[in-house]
């Protein structure tokens, strides 16, 4: 038999912590999506198999772009800025 002095009690805090919850992990999401927007992440192999992370931000992901198209450099399929980088580092688009 349900006690009818708890019922409402625990529907309602059911109620809050499941949006405190949603309130969170939307919290969680919108600073995933800010984050992702800002730099990119590339790690990057040398000569000697250590292993460094360039990021690199918007704008030079841009300058990266035009500099491809205006030289029509050919970059492999599944290749992407990691082989950029390999290839070129001394970066000619900043130029």
């Amino acid at each position: 038999m349900k006690n009818p002095l708890t019922f409402r009690t625990e529907s309602s805090l059911g109620a809050v912590f499941i949006s405190l919850l949603s309130l969170f992990f939307l919290g969680l999401i919108f600073i995933a999506i800010k984050n992702f927007n800002t730099d990119i992440d590339i790690m990057t192999g040398t000569h000697d198999n250590s292993t460094r992370i360039n990021r690199i931000s918007q704008t030079e992901l841009v300058l990266i772009q035009t500099w491809i198209q205006d030289n029509k450099i050919e970059v492999p399929d599944g290749r992407g800025y990691k082989y950029l980088l390999r290839k070129y580092p001394s970066r000619p688009w900043l130029d």
